[in-house]
């Protein structure tokens, strides 16, 4: 196995950014060992992740074939046991691979590796339904063999507790690393899906506990003693040139979970200082890794310290040449912070720079160049020029189109019906990055000051003349945005009036609401109104009340009846629906848990009935 230490060391500089020098490592040897082949695989699935360039994709897949049939070379023979895993009799699987050789079981878990990974880009890249069945056929495999060698690893750990000698079954932190980095990661992703999926997924024989899949992850760093007030403070000793092939990957998909993740959508058991405690440790090893430097900017700028931000993500650019599209990451950051500290020039400089670099959304980009110079000069001739291209630069993912693009193709076109205006775009992107978390309190300030200002010149435009174009649209938009401050005001602010925002909140929401069927294209507004006002009643505590308000937003998705709103596409689907009721869902989780948690502290017979 000592090609796995190599591979390691390839990793290694993959991780600190020296790509070129990872590739050259892995590439020579990839066409004839099993690791050298999935490690040079993974690399390339990440880059045309990143690309969509076609051929880069077709490298890849041929790639992780050949990948797939080094590993299945070095499966045991004559049990065939995970090709045809129903004739397996219960309870067999552990003798199973006790008989295996190590490498046996190694070759088991490349096979599901490189199977699950070209399964992932079939389905975003292939668009006929045979495909889909056929990946989905196969990702259900690699579970099974996930689940199969995770009950393996849990069996010798359990030997080793009773105190016997487990030396025989040579289990090494490669191959724990694999093993809790599929199945956690199955657990995790399957656990944020809606609960009509997880459950079909389940029947199907998935599992979907999120807090196992979090603490399989945590074990293969050693970090189960890095939460609560007992903490440990002092980091993990760093690891050796042999340890865990997969142990950096199983920290990131924990850093995405805690950092990125979390500010998306509500999510139970965040841990910002666990989080940052991964974060020292990985760089203090991988000092130029652009993820973790990635990382540490997202950690900084949910933290509101968006300055100390920016210097991470130009220093991610700057030490990482080799891909563009890792930097393409770390500047579409940077353009959202111009947007936030509203630096229009620059962020139409970077914007710029991503239209004619980046291939992930020309669509959206273009749209953001046109908010910045709005911004500028609201009567600059490029703008209507730039609004009118976005339409036809949308592109389609396995033959769906992007829910933002969508979003972005109608609020250009909004522009141009209402002879070049919207009402504060740049607020309302941001609003649909789920940006305003990152916003300092002086900026949320200046916001709430701009929003009253946009609502004392509607009321007086109103009032003098009845020709504002969508007049209710731009009302519910500008009222949700100061709802949603207000909000925010009221969570990071130490002194504040708290009456008076909240009477400003529930107004704000109350109007929205009352309106919401006169809205003509906005009708996104009315649902994301329902989650805002969700949000501050669980700051409340009023657990029965926001569940209520989800629930709302959810069985309209479910029944696929919406008629909110005025004109003719009141009854369709609205703008970023799919985002907006994945958000739901776990936003139901988190209340679920907070109602557990509440019950648990007021008596123990409360939290039993809580639990049933």
């Amino acid at each position: 196995m000592d090609d796995i230490l190599k591979v390691r060391r390839a990793l290694d500089c993959f991780l600190d950014s020296r790509i070129s020098e990872a590739e050259e490592i892995l590439a020579p040897q990839s066409k004839t060992s099993m690791y050298y082949s999935l490690g040079y695989g993974f690399i390339l699935f990440l880059k045309c992740a990143m690309t969509f360039e076609q051929a880069d994709v077709e490298k890849t897949m041929q790639a992780l074939k050949h990948t797939i049939q080094l590993a299945n070379a070095q499966r045991k023979r004559g049990g065939g046991w995970l090709d045809n895993i129903t004739n397996w009799m219960k309870g067999n699987q552990i003798q199973h691979l006790k008989a295996m050789s190590r490498v046996h079981r190694h070759a088991e878990l490349v096979y599901a590796e490189a199977y699950l990974l070209k399964a992932l880009l079939s389905i975003v890249y292939d668009e006929s339904i045979v495909a889909f069945l056929r990946e989905g056929l196969n990702i259900r495999n690699s579970y099974n063999t996930y689940r199969h060698l995770e009950k393996y690893v849990e069996f010798v750990r359990e030997e080793a507790a009773a105190g016997k000698d487990t030396t025989c079954y040579q289990l090494d932190d490669h191959f724990t690393s694999g093993v809790a980095l599929g199945f956690g990661c199955f657990n995790i992703v399957l656990s944020l899906l809606p609960t009509t999926v997880v459950k079909v997924a389940e029947f199907m024989g998935f599992s979907s506990d999120r807090n196992y899949g979090l603490e399989v992850l945590e074990s293969i760093g050693d970090w189960h003693d890095y939460h609560g007030p007992q903490r440990r403070s002092t980091l993990p000793e760093l690891q050796g040139p042999d340890e865990g092939l997969r142990r950096q990957l199983c920290d990131m998909v924990l850093l995405m979970y805690h950092i990125v993740l979390s500010k998306m959508i509500p999510l139970p058991n965040v841990d910002e200082v666990f989080a940052e405690q991964i974060l020292d440790y990985n760089l203090t090893l991988y000092p130029s890794g652009v993820f973790f430097l990635y990382f540490s900017g997202r950690l900084l700028a949910s933290q509101s310290q968006i300055e100390k931000a920016k210097a991470q993500y130009i220093k991610a650019i700057d030490t990482q040449h080799d891909w563009k599209q890792l930097q393409h990451i770390c500047y579409w950051e940077l353009g959202v912070i111009s947007l936030i500290q509203q630096d229009w020039s620059r962020a139409f400089e970077i914007y710029d720079k991503l239209g004619k670099e980046s291939n992930w959304s020309k669509a959206v980009y273009m749209y953001l160049k046109a908010v910045a110079l709005y911004k500028l000069d609201s009567k600059d001739k490029r703008v209507h020029e730039l609004m009118q291209g976005v339409t036809a630069a949308k592109q389609k993912i396995a033959g769906k189109s992007i829910p933002m693009e969508k979003f972005v193709s109608r609020k250009s076109r909004k522009f141009i019906e209402q002879k070049d205006y919207l009402i504060l775009p740049d607020l309302e992107i941001l609003n649909a990055f789920t940006a305003f978390d990152f916003m300092p309190v002086e900026t949320l300030k200046d916001n709430f000051k701009r929003i009253n200002q946009e609502l004392e010149s509607l009321d007086d435009d109103h009032n003098k003349s009845k020709e504002h174009s969508h007049y209710y649209d731009d009302l519910c938009t500008v009222n949700y945005l100061r709802a949603q401050v207000a909000r925010m005001l009221l969570e990071k602010q130490e002194n504040c009036d708290v009456e008076k925002l909240r009477e400003i909140h529930r107004t704000s929401v109350n109007t929205v609401l009352e309106n919401g069927s006169k809205i003509e294209l906005d009708h996104y507004i009315y649902y994301f109104t329902r989650y805002e006002k969700a949000r501050l009643l669980i700051v409340d505590n009023d657990y029965a009340g926001a569940e209520a308000e989800i629930q709302v937003i959810l069985r309209a998705a479910e029944k696929g009846q919406y008629n909110v709103g005025s004109g003719p596409h009141a009854k369709n689907k609205y703008s970023l629906e799919n985002a907006l009721v994945f958000k739901c869902h776990n936003c139901d989780e988190k209340i679920q848990s907070l109602k557990k948690e509440a019950a648990a502290s007021s008596s123990p017979a409360a939290a039993v009935d809580a639990t049933d």
